[in-house]
């Protein structure tokens, strides 16, 4: 038995923020009140702390199967604990791909030795050929909780509508990662900095929005849910803005990179700071925060995307991998640049971070109410946190290294047992 005691517990789903006691026993939260006084339970002190859901990210990337160098599901669940997530969707392209029952049993399997609740969505279309659908039904029936090539745009629009309307025959949706490979130049990069300082055509905003202003109207025509991945220009956040106002059943993310930073963190933090969809411009930085303020955009996910060093630290920084892990400082990001910065209060941060997200899978996460999961993460909103390249994960290419940021993870409770502890 776990008693939880004096912290301001934040629920989004019910709006409670209130100093409470919270009691957990067998997995669930068995009480909150202001005060419980139970005799023989562990005491954790959260005077000063916020109690709030376990936090939950619908992108990462775990690199097992085929790329464990990198990461894997053991380390890549540790990195997510030390964050504060108690729940995590793992993207599929891995080597082999998710595209089939026996890869996704082997992974499922590893991810059940877990502390905290890994799940994985299936590829759509079979090992990332962009033409065959994978057998959607029986992925479903064996644990995969969505679909994704995510990493790999579909070029094909009536490959997207196909996999629209399988996924809407089957109560599911797909989501999308949007840069149309035609009107892309060398990625990571996004094309200012590309011309100006690299002198190379980089990756445009237009492969960006074009691809998903297609995407979200075959939604729309089908009726069909799509989740638009990681989006990080203005136009984007105008393009799903269209497309829900038409009723498109259309839902986006932004990682917190996108929301923190500009393509300038390039000059400095190198190859650290490439990714893909690349850092933008001051402007994009902001549309997304405006989206994220006005619900157009719902969910903050990192798109975790651990590499081994020696990739990372090529001389020719075109040929460097993109992407950054992201698990072990996201709630710091949001903490720093959209609440100490007043673009969102905590709780609204906490809904994209918990609430949102579950709701999306449906999953029985995201919130905090008696006799619901005693998934919950302790932190201190106001703690200085000078980020160093001490992480949980098994990788350290965070172009954040350095950075004093807000908020502290204290502890990560999943299934109501202590996973993390700081």
């Amino acid at each position: 038995m776990l008693l939880i005691k004096n912290g301001r517990v934040m629920d989004p789903k019910s709006g409670l923020d209130q100093v409470c006691d919270v009691l957990v026993q067998d997995g669930k939260i068995i009480k909150i009140t202001p005060e419980i006084k139970e005799e023989g339970a562990e005491i954790i002190d959260a005077s000063g702390l916020v109690v709030a859901p376990g936090l939950v990210d619908i992108h990462v990337h775990f690199r097992e199967p085929g790329q464990t160098h990198k990461e894997d599901i053991h380390t890549g669940a540790l990195a997510a604990a030390a964050g504060g997530f108690t729940t995590v969707v793992m993207m599929a392209n891995t080597s082999p791909t998710i595209s089939d029952i026996e890869t996704l049993k082997e992974v499922l399997d590893s991810a059940a030795k877990e502390k905290i609740n890994v799940k994985t969505v299936a590829t759509i279309t079979k090992n990332f050929n962009g033409q065959d659908l994978t057998d959607f039904k029986a992925l479903l029936e064996a644990g995969a909780v969505g679909f994704s090539d995510d990493g790999i745009p579909l070029e094909s629009s009536k490959v997207v509508k196909e996999a629209m309307e399988e996924a809407k025959k089957l109560n599911t949706f797909i989501s999308l990662h949007e840069e149309d490979p035609g009107l892309n130049g060398v990625l990571g990069f996004n094309e200012n900095i590309a011309k100006e300082h690299f002198h190379i055509c980089g990756a445009t905003g237009v492969a960006e929005y074009a691809m998903m202003a297609r995407d979200v109207m075959i939604a729309y025509a089908t009726k069909a849910h799509v989740h638009i991945q990681h989006l990080s220009k203005e136009e984007s956040v105008k393009v799903v803005e269209f497309a829900q106002g038409l009723g498109a059943q259309v839902t986006a993310e932004v990682a917190p990179q996108h929301f923190s930073k500009t393509e300038a963190l390039l000059l400095t933090q190198g190859s650290n700071a490439k990714m893909n969809p690349p850092l933008r411009l001051e402007s994009d930085r902001r549309a997304v925060i405006e989206g994220l303020k006005s619900g157009i955009i719902t969910v903050i996910a990192t798109d975790h995307a651990p590499h081994h060093a020696d990739e990372k630290n090529v001389e020719d920084i075109t040929k460097a991998p993109s992407g950054m892990t992201g698990l072990e400082t996201s709630l710091s990001l949001g903490l720093t640049y959209l609440v100490e910065a007043g673009e969102l209060s905590l709780m609204e941060l906490l809904e994209k971070m918990t609430y949102n997200p579950s709701k999306l899978y449906n999953f029985e996460a995201g919130y905090l109410a008696e006799n619901g999961p005693a998934d919950i993460t302790i932190f201190d909103a106001k703690a200085d946190r000078l980020v160093d390249s001490h992480f949980a994960s098994k990788a350290a290419n965070s172009p954040f290294i350095g950075e004093t940021l807000k908020g502290q993870v204290k502890y990560t409770i999943c299934k109501g047992q202590i996973v993390y502890q700081n």
